[in-house]
Formats: C-alpha cells, structure tokens, sequence
C-alpha cells in the first residue's frame, strides 16, 4: 500500500497536465481522449517518439498561436448570444 501510494503521488506530480487535458478532453470526446492516449503509447514505445513529440509539440504551439486570429479553427469556442 505504501509503495502504492508513493508511485501514485510521484505519476500525478508529473503528469498532472496531461491528466487534466485527458479528463476534459475525455469528457468532451472519448475518440480525441483514445487518440492522445494513442500518441502518448507511441511516444513512449516508438523509436522515433522523442521525433514525434517534437513535431506535435510544433503543431500544436502554431495550433494555438493561429486559434485567436482564426476562431473558425475550433467550432465549439464561441458562444452565440441571444437577447
């Protein structure tokens, strides 16, 4: 139980964001949660995966850098207002 509790503690100290992005990512959409759980296995099993990591890494910062002058690129962002 003790050792349990240790190795619990040290994975949610280090992987906390990819835990907090799996559930709302996992809420939202079981598919999207499958497909980062399925980039994480590559990225910890393949022998190219620190490559890929870097490459989704790229992705996503120029992801996140063109969603505010793009707000189209995520449909589900903004909210209609009604009066």
């Amino acid at each position: 139980l003790k050792v349990g509790v240790r190795h619990g503690a040290f994975c949610v100290g280090c992987c906390w964001g990819l835990m907090v992005v799996l559930l709302v990512v996992g809420i939202m959409s079981l598919v999207w949660m499958a497909a980062i759980a399925g980039v994480v296995l590559l990225e910890k099993t393949w022998r190219h995966g620190v490559g890929l990591s870097k490459v989704l890494g790229l992705a996503i910062i120029g992801f996140a850098v063109l969603v505010p002058a793009h707000p189209a690129l995520l449909p589900g962002l903004h909210q209609t207002m009604s009066m």
